[in-house]
């Protein structure tokens, strides 16, 4: 009640209604307690005592450590450190999500680009640096299945991809180099390829005046110096004898005078006998005398010479007939080398003059096995398929190696011979006059005499008769069939040539039987 109607009452009546007021407050007070209590959430309550609930929450607690102890370190996550590992993950999920949600900053992906850019560089030029070594693995794969001259080609690259590398490098690098190793390995191939006395010359050029001092070429300064000394001992009769001072019975005894003297080997003195007995053409017989005292020198003294006059035994044999003892031979070279022409071209003449032709083709793939691609390849696979009378495979052949090998004037000799057969007198002079001059320019501007054989001699006389005389006269170089005839008066052409001459053989007969060539 407000204090207007207060002040209009009577003053007990006025207390009576403060006092009513205040009990109804007082009621209103009480049930709002009870409303309240009545709608309020029931409390959990325990039976436990306060006691005991500590002692639980102390047990909890140390049985959770006794948790986290048993966990191995190595399964936590590496970020945390605290939560177990996810599985095939080094973080737990928590982490994981994390990780996932943060964006990588710009200078995050700068930094793992440079990354990505540097690990390339350092793999390419890892590459680089292993060039050299993995090209020198190839030459010793070469090398130790005896494939020498191979082998030798493969080192001798060696030096050309290490200058490559210094060009894309920009600068000479100390970890790119051949090394004398290298040039060691170039030339004991050389010694077996060719000869001790070529692999010396090989190391005068690569080593200098150094070449004498270094251990691994003792043997090679010892053959030269026996070779030297042997060579002094004969040079005025060698010199007599190729001036036409002297004659074959003065030229054999000076060279016997010279047997005993020191530093003077038998096999030598025995090696220049048969080659003086060759220059004066005597007889098979006499200049296999010569060479069968060589062999028993050398066994003698227990030493191998075989680079010296092995292959001129093995093709005295062949022309003497004995085919059995010149496969001994040229079996023997090729057991030390399988990259030795001489050896397989002399086999497989011998193989077809025996008409064992899938010897031959067996033959013929060995070599290409490990002479792919070389000049002597295709060179013998071609006498090969025209000696089988497949010379338009033989044409396909030589065409695609004077692609890459025009100055060689073998190619060009069996070329002429396809022709021959063919029937192309002009061609096939043509062929064999570019033979000729191949090997004139080979001996003027290199030394080179080893393309002046029996068989390139016998082809361009033949070649050149045959072109005069049935030809059309009007080859390139026809002008000069007089003088290349009249060059060979004198001497001693092949049977096979004047078989063809006398018309007692074909070309035909000769090219693709017996030994398939013109001497």
């Amino acid at each position: 009640m407000d204090n207007e109607k207060l002040n209009g009452l009577p003053e007990e009546a006025a207390e009576a209604e403060v006092v009513q007021n205040e009990e109804i407050s007082e009621n209103e007070e009480i049930s709002a307690e009870e409303t309240a209590a009545e709608y309020a959430p029931e409390e959990e309550t325990s039976e436990q005592p306060e006691e005991t609930v500590a002692e639980d929450d102390e047990a909890a607690e140390e049985e959770q450590e006794e948790i986290e102890e048993e966990i191995d370190e190595s399964e936590l996550c590496l970020v945390c450190g605290e939560r177990r590992k996810e599985t095939d993950s080094d973080y737990c999920r928590a982490c994981e999500e994390a990780m996932l949600k943060r964006k990588i900053p710009f200078l995050g992906w700068i930094g793992g680009l440079a990354a990505v850019v540097m690990s390339v560089f350092a793999l390419a030029l890892a590459i680089l640096v292993t060039a050299p070594s993995i090209q020198v693995a190839k030459a010793d794969e070469y090398a130790k299945d005896k494939c020498w001259y191979t082998a030798y080609k493969e080192y001798s690259e060696v030096s050309a991809v290490v200058e490559e590398i210094h060009t894309i490098l920009g600068a000479e690098s100390p970890f790119v180099q051949a090394g004398t190793g290298v040039n060691a390995k170039i030339i004991e191939a050389v010694a077996n390829a060719y000869t001790p006395l070529d692999a010396l010359s090989i190391a005068e050029k690569l080593f200098g005046d150094k070449a004498s001092e270094i251990p691994a070429l003792k043997k090679y300064n010892n053959i030269r110096d026996e070779y030297l000394t042997s060579y002094e001992a004969l040079k005025e009769p060698i010199e007599a004898m190729t001036y036409g001072e002297a004659d074959a019975k003065t030229t054999y005894a000076a060279f016997e005078a010279a047997r005993g003297k020191e530093g003077v080997k038998d096999v030598y003195i025995d090696y220049f006998l048969f080659n003086a007995a060759a220059f004066y053409g005597e007889s098979v017989d006499v200049q296999l005398k010569y060479l069968e005292a060589a062999d028993a020198a050398a066994k003698s003294g227990n030493e191998d010479y075989s680079w010296l006059y092995c292959q001129d035994y093995a093709d005295l044999l062949f022309s003497k007939g004995e085919y059995e003892k010149a496969i001994e031979r040229v079996d023997s070279l090729i057991e030390n080398d399988k990259t030795k022409f001489g050896a397989y071209e002399l086999k497989l003449k011998i193989l077809l003059a025996k008409d064992e032709r899938e010897a031959a083709g067996a033959l013929i793939e060995e070599f290409k096995k490990n002479n792919e691609g070389f000049d002597t390849a295709y060179t013998l696979e071609a006498t090969y398929l025209r000696a089988n009378g497949e010379t338009a495979k033989a044409k396909e052949l030589l065409t695609e190696a004077l692609e890459s090998y025009d100055s060689i004037p073998e190619l060009h000799r069996q070329m002429a011979l396809i022709l021959l057969l063919e029937g192309d007198y002009d061609g096939a002079y043509e062929e064999v006059f570019v033979a000729d001059n191949n090997a004139y320019y080979l001996y003027a501007y290199m030394g080179d005499s080893s393309a002046y054989t029996a068989e390139l001699n016998n082809s361009l006389y033949l070649c050149t008769y045959l072109a005069k005389t049935l030809g059309s006269g009007k080859s390139e170089n026809a002008s000069y069939f007089d003088d290349i005839l009249a060059s060979f008066e004198g001497t001693e052409l092949s049977d096979e040539v004047n078989a063809i001459i006398s018309g007692e053989k074909t070309v035909e007969e000769v090219l693709t039987k017996g030994a398939c060539d013109v001497a």
